[in-house]
């Protein structure tokens, strides 16, 4: 079965930049790596639900720069749906990414047209779809859940707000998140991404924790935290359990760091060659 996604957020450009430090005023600086490029939370999220073989749909505000459509294509061209993608006036959301040694980044975002997002834009898609995930967008955007579907939110730049009122399925978050929110979520789940130490799944009153995937050499962790989230609400809604989503996402995120950008996922027949060779493990207690 060839289940629907539906991932509620941006559409960004992102121009990546290999560069340890910014150069002083009046200075020069060379890189190898200068690229310019589609991304966004909720675009990464879907090209990994495409590269896993499900269907993925996109909402989003975009402007009507020529640079943004010309770069859509790349989305389309790895099946990403995007007939519910709305032009606007305005600037175009957009990211300067800074690749530092060892694949870790940092990120300069211009909000732009994705913040005229609203719930209304959006709400008559939710029941067509079997997976609804919000991705890096404000609390205020998440619908409450009313169904049987599978119902996800990653907060992202937005985990500060008051995420602990919002009633999903999984809440997806880093430890230092996990901190703040603790257990006073009403989510059923709650994902704990924790990088080089793997991640942990925490749901009624079990905590399953893995260990990362071991890989050579990291290259660039952008949008393997979407790469994650896209993987395990694959596996969940395909009827796994909590242990073997939670490996399956803990492997695609360790694939996706060993290659530059976000547009190349891994896909499923990747991921479950590299699942078959049992070098993540999940405990549960």
């Amino acid at each position: 079965m060839r289940f629907l996604h539906l991932a509620v957020g941006r559409i960004n450009i992102d121009v990546t930049v290999r560069l340890d430090s910014l150069p002083a005023e009046g200075e020069n600086a060379n890189t190898d790596v200068f690229e310019i490029s589609i991304g966004g939370a909720a675009a990464n999220y879907s090209m990994a639900v495409a590269a896993l073989g499900h269907s993925a749909s996109l909402i989003a505000k975009v402007s009507k720069d020529e640079l943004i459509k010309v770069l859509m294509r790349a989305l389309a061209e790895k099946g990403v749906i995007l007939d519910h993608v709305i032009e606007v006036e305005g600037p175009q959301s957009s990211a300067l990414i800074l690749l530092r040694k060892g694949g870790k980044i940092s990120i300069v975002r211009r909000t732009g047209v994705s913040s005229l997002l609203s719930p209304s834009d959006y709400r008559y898609l939710v029941p067509l779809f079997d997976v609804v995930h919000y991705a890096s967008v404000p609390p205020q955007l998440v619908l409450p859940k009313d169904s049987q579907r599978l119902v996800t939110y990653d907060p992202g730049p937005y985990a500060s707000e008051a995420v602990v009122e919002t009633k999903v399925d999984v809440l997806f978050c880093n430890e230092i998140e996990f901190s703040k929110i603790g257990e006073r979520t009403e989510a059923r789940s709650i994902v704990v991404k924790m990088g080089e130490r793997g991640a942990k799944v925490v749901s009624g009153g079990i905590e399953c924790v893995a260990n990362s995937y071991p890989v050579e050499e990291v290259i660039d962790t952008t949008g393997a935290g979407d790469v994650f989230d896209a993987t395990f609400n694959s596996f969940l809604v395909s009827g796994a359990d909590i242990k073997e989503a939670l490996a399956a996402a803990v492997v695609a995120s360790g694939l996706k760091v060993t290659r530059l950008g976000t547009s190349n996922p891994p896909t499923y027949g990747e991921l479950m060659s590299a699942m078959a060779k049992g070098k993540v493990k999940v405990e549960c207690k």
